[in-house]
C-alpha cells in the first residue's frame, strides 16, 4: 500500500470517529444499562461464535 493511501486511511478513520463520535457517546448514555443476565448472554454468544470460528480453522487446516 503506498502511502498516500495509508494517509488516506487515517484520515478516513479519524473522519469517522469525529462525525461518529457525539451520536455514539450520546446513545451510549441514554441507553438502559444491562442486567447481570443480560450480560452472561453476551459472553455465552461470544464464546460459541469464537468457539465455532475455531472449529472451522480446525477443520479446514487438515
Amino acid at each position: 500500500m503506498g502511502m498516500w493511501q495509508q494517509l488516506a486511511l487515517i484520515g478516513l478513520a479519524v473522519a469517522v470517529v469525529l462525525f461518529l463520535g457525539p451520536g455514539v457517546k450520546r446513545m451510549a448514555e441514554e441507553s438502559p444499562s444491562g442486567s447481570r443476565e443480560d450480560w452472561w448472554t453476551f459472553v455465552k454468544i461470544m464464546a460459541a461464535v469464537v468457539g465455532f470460528i475455531l472449529l472451522m480453522i480446525l477443520f479446514l487446516r487438515n
